[in-house]
């Protein structure tokens, strides 16, 4: 009766957990841009999501924050909440914008800055 119960009880869990306990990958892993704007290339390469552009013309400039990074983008309309990589952060006179990489699915997400739960550097799967 017991192996009965236990069972179904794991495939539930599982089910309803499956993502929170998805354990975390190595920034190593990723290609990113820091510390500049990002260009073609790097977008080619996968090392970033996004150009800042205006006619043509870079207007971003880098976001002075830890890349790569772990973090947790929350979706403003669902509150789903998916584990990411950040891997490019810029900012205009009037928005910063982050790029991340789900790590489930391994899209490519560029989303305002305050979408983001940063965690930094450490692996959340070490804690």
């Amino acid at each position: 009766m017991y192996r009965l119960l236990i069972l179904p009880l794991i495939l539930i869990s599982t089910l309803l957990y499956g993502q929170d306990t998805m354990l975390w990958p190595s920034l190593s892993d990723y290609k990113y841009t820091s510390g500049r704007q990002a260009t073609e290339d790097d977008i080619n390469l996968g090392a970033a999501v996004f150009m800042l552009q205006v006619e043509g013309k870079n207007i971003g400039k880098p976001i002075d924050i830890i890349i790569p990074q772990y973090a947790i983008h929350i979706d403003q309309e669902t509150g789903e909440k998916t584990k990411v990589i950040i891997i490019q952060a810029e900012e205009t006179d009037d928005s910063q914008v982050i790029g991340a990489i789900n790590i489930q699915t391994d899209e490519f997400i560029a989303a305002l800055k305050f979408e983001f739960e940063f965690l930094g550097s450490k692996n959340p799967s070490a804690e």
